[in-house]
């Protein structure tokens, strides 16, 4: 591992890194008085090309710098007159928009749509930016989907307190989880990682559907979920955020940025601590484990001329887990769970002189997790698991266009080195000590886009990516094509192939949490393709305005590890024999009801199977059908914002189980329905904001989510089986002070 690090250290330090430069700034309106007041969800666009983004809740916009010099910028924004800018040259520009005269009254003042459905995109994504996510607490990663229907989020395991996600159906492993296009969540992350994100780093969270872009990997077989952090020069100097529950629970972030000429910097900070014995559902086991965060990371950008960018991060994690038994519990069980982790990524890149359009860049990550976990007890066989993860990822971009800016072509090589040590102690029926695996993926791809009459956009790529245990190169083709009939609406098709190596232990480590025997077979790397259409249109209705989005896909197995839980008892893993596939179906409304009163619609179906040994089930703790409804209203210039968020989750499938121990009758069905509710109220003051809100305010809980839970020592303890919330109503308030 040493030698790889050394190797790609002496890579990012020879080769010309590259990657695209933006023009920034501010989009405004001058009031009365001569002061200035932001403008959110302003469109900020191109002319004549698709490129286009909306600023943020301070007005402030990023925007890729167009092919060629000179451009026409374009501004607007419902109640504003249109504006349009020559831009020469790279630079930052404060953008003042002017009311509309043909209105008597401007309504709309500060309203930024806080979910973005694109109709630019030649790839099916949806934008939550950070109005979206302070719609609720989000104090992690895995609580900032709570108001979108597209990411399921549900707890793995009655006693570890960890959540994972579902996108189309499949688990949260099929999704590609990224940093500003960097590897996030995979490996030993996948068990605990979406807790490692504080929800108040983020800036923005990029949804894509389907088959992605082949430059960020090779891992999407559902989508890609990408997280962009605040950056310096749009970040508050000072930002600090509080947050406590009813249960005891207390969250700190406190945030810094500045700016020092050609050098910029960000420093988060996140500290978590939960210490309290709850068992609201009186089976003597803890709803939620006891926690101890502490997460540090610091960004810093250099920017010496336009040509040239450079930024990198430094990141460091601590992390503590007891749950079980309550305390003096007659049998006890424990639940002791240790993270620490260790990263560094940089981004590089450098424009070509008098060729905006023609770039090159450079991506590196550097990780060391290390991961123990431990369910039960020394007397009684407990399930250990040590796990260490050393990782180094090198991504070169190269980007150029042919003959004019409708053709453009990037191509570029990737290198994947993760080494993996491995340990497992308990009920396994092969011997696992200090097993060493080393994965070495070597990518090359190519991607081209073109652009027809600003009505018609394809993406075509192709990966080739060499893995060194199995000695095969895996060809992984993707397409991406979108047309627009009209401005307002965006037909797209997409296909791709997908391909990933499968950590059993870290990826199931719920199912841990049980005497379950397990057995694990000779397993090969996992292979889908994916299918998908979407329709997305916006419209005006009655002077207001909405959108309609639908889509439909279809992920269809090659080759898939089947993690097997059908029989009492038992985990297996083995190759797929047979069919294994998941289709999904998303509808969504979304309008203004009246003034800044929002109401979102949502209702999804997911149709998924598996074989399992012959036998074609429907995939177990899959909900086929879930709905979901967001209002939310805000007085003007956002004093008041009030939300509200139901969902409805519908049946799913229960493997068998023995219940009872005398009896030992065997029990197996499907779930019941059930309804979650959240609300939030947020009151905002001159530099600060402060929120109250609740989390399952009608306290349903999954009735005895843990398997003969007074006897964690038989062979009928489990606590992996869960469909629904363990832990009941929580009361939280928060606050957030910034200084811009």
């Amino acid at each position: 591992m040493k030698n790889i690090i050394i190797i790609a250290m002496m890579l990012v330090a020879t080769i010309n890194l590259k990657a695209q430069n933006h023009i920034k700034g501010r989009v405004v309106e001058q009031l009365e008085d001569s002061s200035e007041t932001s403008i959110p969800g302003a469109n900020v666009y191109w002319e004549g090309t698709t490129i286009g983004v909306a600023t943020d809740e301070q007005g402030y916009y990023q925007i890729p710098e167009p092919e060629s010099y000179p451009a026409t910028l374009v501004v607007s924004f419902v109640g504003y007159q249109t504006y349009t800018k020559i831009i020469k040259e790279w630079n930052h520009y404060h953008i003042i928009l002017t009311p509309s005269i043909q209105q008597d009254e401007v309504k709309i003042k500060g309203k930024v749509n806080t979910t973005k459905f694109s109709t630019i995109n030649t790839i099916n994504m949806q934008t939550l930016t950070t109005g979206e996510l302070e719609k609720a607490a989000c104090c992690n990663l895995s609580e900032s989907f709570s108001t979108n229907a597209t990411v399921d989020v549900t707890f793995t395991d009655a006693v570890s307190g960890a959540k994972q996600i579902q996108m189309l159906g499949l688990d949260g492993i099929y999704t590609q989880i990224t940093q500003e296009n960097m590897p996030l969540i995979r490996g030993i992350s996948s068990a605990y990682g979406l807790s490692y994100v504080p929800g108040t780093w983020i800036e923005s969270i990029q949804i894509i559907k389907g088959a992605g872009s082949v430059i960020n990997g090779f891992e999407s077989f559902t989508g890609q979920i990408n997280l962009e952090y605040f950056k310096p020069e749009t970040a508050p100097k000072l930002f600090w955020n509080m947050y406590t529950n009813s249960e005891g629970k207390i969250e700190n972030n406190l945030q810094f940025a500045k700016n020092n000429g050609n050098w910029k910097s960000n420093l988060f900070t996140h500290i978590s601590y939960f210490d309290r014995e709850v068992d609201n559902s009186g089976d003597g086991f803890l709803d939620m484990p006891k926690t101890k965060q502490v997460n540090l990371l610091n960004r810093w950008e250099y920017k010496g001329n336009k040509n040239y960018h450079i930024a990198f991060t430094l990141r460091g994690l601590v992390e503590d887990r007891a749950g079980g038994t309550i305390e003096n519990a007659a049998i006890p069980y424990v639940v002791d769970i240790h993270n620490d982790l260790l990263e560094f990524t940089s981004k590089t890149g450098m424009l070509q002189q008098n060729s905006p359009g023609k770039s090159m860049g450079l991506q590196t990550s550097f990780r060391r997790h290390n991961q123990t976990a431990i369910f039960g007890k020394n007397n009684y066989k407990e399930n250990n698991y040590k796990g260490l993860q050393e990782s180094a990822y090198l991504n070169f971009i190269r980007q150029t266009y042919l003959g004019n800016t409708n053709h453009i072509l990037k191509y570029g090589i990737s290198y994947y080195a993760d080494r993996y040590t491995e340990s497992f102690k308990g009920n396994i029926d092969t011997s696992f000590s200090n097993k060493v695996r080393v994965d070495l993926m070597t990518g090359i791809f190519s991607e081209y886009a073109f652009k027809w009459r600003e009505s018609f956009n394809l993406v075509a790529g192709i990966r080739a990516d060499y893995y060194n245990n199995t000695e095969e190169i895996n060809y992984l083709p993707r397409l991406n094509m979108k047309y627009n009939p009209t401005e307002q609406t965006a037909i797209r098709l997409s296909a791709g192939r997908a391909f990933r190596v499968a950590n059993v232990f870290v990826e199931n480590a719920s199912f841990l949490a049980s005497k379950r025997q397990i057995t694990i077979g000779n397993l090969n790397p996992e292979m889908a393709w994916n299918y998908g259409t979407n329709i997305t249109h916006n419209f005006r209705m009655f002077g207001r305005e909405g959108t309609i989005n639908a889509d439909a896909y279809r992920t269809v197995f090659e080759n898939q590890v089947v993690v097997d839980i059908e029989n009492d008892g038992e985990l297996s893993f083995y190759n797929l024999d047979g069919e294994s596939y998941a289709n999904s179906m998303q509808f969504d409304l979304a309008y203004e009801l009246f003034d800044r009163f929002d109401i979102k619609l949502a209702y999804k179906i997911n149709d998924v199977y598996t074989t399992y040994n012959g036998e074609d089930k429907v995939a177990p703790l899959t909900p086929k059908n879930r709905a979901l409804v967001n209002m939310a209203y805000a007085t003007n210039f956002d004093k008041w914002k009030f939300d509200i968020t139901w969902n409805f989750i519908g049946e799913s499938r229960i493997p068998s189980h023995r219940e009872d121990a005398e009896t030992q009758k065997l029990s197996f069905g499907y779930s019941d329905t059930f309804y979650l509710i959240n609300a939030q109220i947020t009151k905002k003051f001159r530099k600060f904001d402060v929120y109250l809100g609740g989390e399952n305010l009608l306290s349903y809980m999954q009735k005895d989510p843990i398997i003969d839970a007074k006897n964690p020592t038989s062979d009928l303890f489990d606590a992996s089986l869960i469909y629904a919330p363990v832990m009941g109503r929580v009361i939280y308030a928060g606050l957030r002070y910034k200084i811009k």
